[in-house]
């Protein structure tokens, strides 16, 4: 008998160091868990905002193809958008949700329907992050967006760039962060996805990065420091600003 409890707690070790492991690795969670379902959070109405990006790299250089917000005005960010949700509403009307309107987030057009970006009490937002995890009728990746923001645009050619590969990167979250201009606490979930040209298209990237930046044309080719800085300088001039997640491009946080 004495031999054998040295043993067990040998064969336990790994276990209990594993578990410590996915504790760790998934601490935000449970923080969040326990902080809508049981703390203050839990009949606040908390902000949604999931979004898939495209890091498009002019290629053998430091510099990113960037575009013009619709609904910001002068603003350039990442290639992307909010994803969209298919299927019926039971779901979320199960979860009380309420999409954005012009006095809680960016309002809702014809374009911006269906878009990830609404708000539900706090005490479902673990329900929310579980169905997104699964996939479940919703966009997958942010094809829909490439092709809306610059192959409907004409920025690039719809015969060089009508396939595309691409990579997912990294996915960053920002839990229960209070945004002035929402007036709400937020829970903000980027997927950035590396676009991978093929030679045709490394070739037209390079093409495009040799005009001179037009924001008329609606997208604009900066570099790193442009990025960090959050603007787009121009004879010593800011003729635009970068949103702050941009800088997810640049494996930077904001």
């Amino acid at each position: 008998m004495a031999g054998i409890i040295p043993t067990l707690i040998a064969a336990a070790k790994p276990l209990l160091s594993k578990g410590a492991t996915i504790i760790w690795e998934n601490r935000n969670y449970l923080q969040l868990y326990f902080k809508t379902k049981h703390w203050k959070y839990k009949n606040m109405d908390i902000r949604f905002s999931i979004s898939g990006l495209y890091k498009i790299k002019i290629p053998d250089t430091n510099q990113y193809l960037l575009v013009l917000n619709r609904r910001i005005e002068n603003q350039l960010q990442p290639v992307g958008g909010a994803y969209k949700r298919f299927g019926d509403d039971s779901l979320f009307n199960k979860w009380g949700y309420k999409p954005d309107n012009s006095k809680n987030g960016l309002d809702v057009d014809e374009k911006s329907s269906s878009d990830l970006r609404f708000m539900v009490q706090g005490k479902h937002c673990i329900d929310v992050l579980d169905w997104f995890e699964s996939g479940n009728e919703r966009e997958l990746n942010p094809e829909r967006e490439f092709r809306e923001e610059l192959i409907d645009t004409g920025i690039l050619d719809s015969s060089i760039f009508y396939n595309i590969q691409y990579k997912q990167i990294r996915r960053f979250s920002k839990n229960l962060l209070w945004s002035d201009f929402f007036s709400c606490y937020e829970i903000l979930i980027f997927d950035v996805f590396e676009l991978l040209p093929n030679e045709k298209q490394k070739q037209a990237l390079i093409e495009l990065s040799k005009q001179k930046n037009n924001l008329s044309n609606g997208f604009a080719i900066v570099n790193c420091d442009d990025i960090e800085q959050l603007r787009l300088v121009d004879n010593k001039k800011q003729i635009a600003r970068i949103g702050k997640h941009t800088k997810l491009l640049i494996n930077k946080e904001f």
